[in-house]
This record gives C-alpha cells, sequence and structure tokens, in this order.
C-alpha cells in the first residue's frame, strides 16, 4: 500500500480537527454559558476577557459565576443558547437568548465581544 493514500487521509483528519478547535464569536458565546451550565466555573472564566477579569477578585468572580449556575440548576438547566451578533473585524455586540428546561422564562442578555490574543472574549460594553 502507497503511504500517499494514508498521509491524505491523516492530513483531512487533521484539518478536520483543527477546524474543531477554532471558537468564533457566537460559539465563545455559548461555550460560555454552557460551561456556567454544568458548574464549569473555570473553563466559563476563560472565555472572559481580561477587562472582566480585572474587575473582581477571582474569588468573587468565581462565587457570582457559581450563583449563575445555581439559578440555571433551579430552571432546570438550560435548554438553548441563541447568539445574535454584529459588528465587523475584532468586536462583535448583540444579544444571546438562553431558554432554560423548566419554568424559567427567556433570558436575553446584551453581549459584546473582542479578539484577545487570537481568542473570542466576553467583554464589557456594548458597540
Amino acid at each position: 500500500m502507497s503511504a500517499r493514500p494514508v498521509i491524505v487521509w491523516v492530513m483531512g483528519w487533521i484539518i478536520v480537527g483543527l477546524s474543531g478547535c477554532a471558537r468564533g464569536p457566537e460559539s465563545t458565546v455559548e461555550n460560555f454559558y454552557a460551561a456556567v451550565g454544568k458548574g464549569e466555573i473555570a473553563e466559563a472564566q476563560e472565555f472572559l476577557s481580561t477587562q472582566i477579569q480585572g474587575l473582581l477578585p477571582p474569588e468573587k468572580l468565581a462565587a457570582a459565576l457559581t450563583e449563575e449556575h445555581k439559578r440555571v440548576v433551579r430552571c432546570g438547566g438550560i435548554k438553548s443558547v441563541k447568539v445574535k451578533l454584529e459588528g465587523e473585524g475584532e468586536v462583535r455586540f448583540g444579544t444571546a437568548t438562553v431558554s432554560y428546561q423548566g419554568d424559567c422564562r427567556d433570558k436575553n442578555e446584551d453581549v459584546s465581544l473582542a479578539l484577545e490574543d487570537g481568542k473570542w472574549k466576553l467583554q464589557m460594553g456594548n458597540k
């Protein structure tokens, strides 16, 4: 068997794998809410800009995210997150609508993101 088909196959899987690693701004918002919903506080913090992380001491930020996780649990967990963003370049802004499994009403949040070290991060402010 020739090595060429194997190399082509391996390269194809590498490309597919790497494309799955790329986080667009919408998936950053979705992944943030998913992490909060699962109680993965450290992971949720990774989606926040240094601007937001600098506003509160780490333990207070973790406590705020933990309280949000508890609220999500009381609402039966997250059913879906729909993100609508506008903007170009390194800044995006828009809304995230979080729907819950239980009886809680949908939550609409203004969101703003910026590229930080090549990764989309949630930041303060809108437009």
